[in-house]
């Protein structure tokens, strides 16, 4: 069922039922497809644990890679159901879509009173038009590949869940968009693990040169859009969502001036 006016099922089916059709990725077989909601066959391979060890962060690296070495675009963009079919919302460049998804943002904040950290961001971005000069060619991107949505066995992924989040973007973006929440700011996190994960990725296709100085903009983007996360969903209340709030905030805002001196 969706949840709320940011969900978009018949979307995430569509995704899905382009990835069964035209890649090897194991997803779920979707059963139904309705206006608020879909089916889909269950897996039971998705482990109910987060946690990590050193095979299953390089199998998770390499599962990562496959789906985006097995699907390509024309242009980077924002995925949605046209009557029954997948189609893309392009944008001519990467940094276009960029600006499209810090100004949505920016839109869903300001009730909230954080449009502003959206507008920083936006700020930045539009002024530096070359910031992802190199970031590859436009893929599918799962942007909430966590451990609790990939079933592994061995060194083989056997199950992809949960692609809500799906949109056309470089892979650089998905790869920084798992490395943040996982491998630096879990309970558990471990710098070996990061590394296995990128060897996992880099088996199966090469990351592209420039990868990790453009991590400061991509972790900076991500941030806004945890910022809306905490917002839509409420899973901190209080005053432990507005402590959380200022600190993404204070984090956004100092990346963005250290980006500006280097820039």
């Amino acid at each position: 069922m969706a949840r709320g006016s940011e969900g978009d099922p018949a979307t995430e089916a569509r995704v899905i039922q382009h990835l069964q059709t035209n890649t090897s990725v194991p997803v779920p077989e979707i059963l139904a497809i309705g206006d608020d909601h879909f089916v889909a066959k269950w897996c039971d391979d998705v482990p109910d644990d987060r946690t990590l060890d050193e095979e299953r962060a390089r199998t998770m690296g390499a599962g990562m890679a496959t789906l985006h070495d097995e699907t390509a675009f024309e242009a980077t963009g924002f995925l949605y159901d046209d009557g029954g079919e997948l189609a893309l919302d392009t944008h001519e460049t990467w940094h276009r879509t960029v600006c499209e998804f810090l100004a949505n943002r920016r839109e869903f904040l300001e009730p909230f009173g954080y449009d502003d950290v959206a507008d920083y961001a936006l700020t930045f971005v539009r002024e530096h038009p070359g910031l992802f000069d190199g970031a590859g060619d436009p893929i599918l991107c799962h942007r909430n590949y966590l451990p609790e949505h990939v079933g592994t066995d061995g060194d083989e992924v056997v199950c992809l869940i949960d692609f809500e989040h799906a949109m056309v973007a470089p892979g650089e973006y998905d790869y920084w968009r798992t490395a943040l929440p996982v491998f630096t700011d879990s309970d558990w996190s471990d710098d070996s693990l990061a590394e296995f994960f990128r060897t996992g990725y880099e088996s199966v296709r090469p990351l592209p040169s420039g990868l990790d100085q453009r991590r400061p903009i991509y972790w900076m983007i991500n941030s806004v859009a945890y910022l809306q996360a905490l917002h839509l969903q409420r899973r901190q209340t209080g005053q432990e969502a507005a402590r959380t709030a200022v600190d993404i905030r204070d984090y956004v805002y100092e990346t963005i001036d250290s980006l500006r001196a280097e820039h």
